[in-house]
């Protein structure tokens, strides 16, 4: 397992790096991940870098053959200490490997004495699902940023129907859109949508 930190001034280079690695399946990728190395980071937007690196992750993971999101924890100080991206899919079928799931199994295996997670944020590429939430509220990190809305989906917007003993542990965490470009925004948007249709099908017919 990867243990590896990456301090916020790495960020760039890291993500960069991760980039380098795709080999693209085809030309949507391929575009992809060359706007990706060319952005750069909003001024404006003080967490643009940490959304852009979930949008780094999803393209890691569509190029791999899972659903197109990607996911980092980030400690108090500002360091990555775990990163992910999806994978129900490959290298073989896992039903609970979405993205959340994969950063937060390895952030709790890799710190089993953490008890206390106040001042850690977890970014998303995509709004999480009802599982991913039910997950991240009993994981107990303090803030949840998405990057893009899951309308049809995603569980945060409708946090408040979920059964009043979720709501009330959910009560001392932060559930929030993330502050970045639109551009960004758009980009987890497209990325996810790349081969989710194809991959939703395949779930059904299973």
């Amino acid at each position: 397992m990867n243990s590896r930190k990456v301090k916020r001034e790495e960020l760039g280079r890291f993500g960069l790096a991760l980039l380098a690695q795709i080999e693209p399946r085809d030309d949507s990728i391929n575009r992809w991940k060359g706007w990706l190395e060319n952005y750069q980071f909003d001024a404006e937007c003080s967490d643009d870098d940490y959304r852009w690196l979930t949008c780094v992750l999803a393209l890691e993971s569509v190029n791999s053959g899972n659903f197109g999101v990607g996911s980092v924890l980030v400690d108090h100080a500002g360091i990555i200490v775990a990163w992910g991206h999806n994978k129900v899919f490959n290298p073989y079928f896992r039903s609970d490997r979405h993205a959340e799931m994969v950063v937060v199994d390895k952030f709790e295996d890799a710190n089993r004495n953490v008890t206390k997670l106040e001042g850690y944020t977890l970014y998303t590429s995509l709004e999480s699902c009802p599982m991913c939430l039910a997950r991240l509220i009993t994981s107990r990190i303090n803030r949840i940023v998405y990057v893009a809305e899951d309308t049809s989906g995603g569980m945060i917007h409708k946090l408040k129907d979920l059964p009043s003993i979720w709501i009330e542990l959910a009560d001392s965490q932060i559930f929030s859109n993330a502050c970045c470009s639109q551009e960004i925004v758009n980009t987890a948007i497209q990325i996810f949508s790349i081969n989710a249709q194809e991959l939703n099908e395949m779930l059904r017919n299973r």
